[in-house]
């Protein structure tokens, strides 16, 4: 919570000066961009384990493990 303690403590000041306000963009432009960069580490290992998953079922569909009849 520190993040937001320090953008309302910014913004409470907000008379004539508008520096702190464009602090307070600039802090929240970075945080988007670090947690944009961690939705996509995420969906790349979602897509990482799909793939594997893909791959383990045609493994045991060709040993005959499994039946693809009953696989979608």
């Amino acid at each position: 919570m520190v993040f937001i303690d320090t953008i309302r403590g910014r913004s409470e000041d907000l008379t004539s000066d508008w520096w702190p306000f464009v602090e307070n963009i600039e802090d929240i432009l970075k945080k988007i961009d670090y947690l944009m960069q961690r939705f996509e580490d995420v969906d790349n290992v979602i897509g990482e384990v799909d793939g594997r998953i893909k791959n383990l079922r045609k493994i045991l569909i060709k040993l005959e493990i499994i039946d693809d009849r009953f696989i979608f």
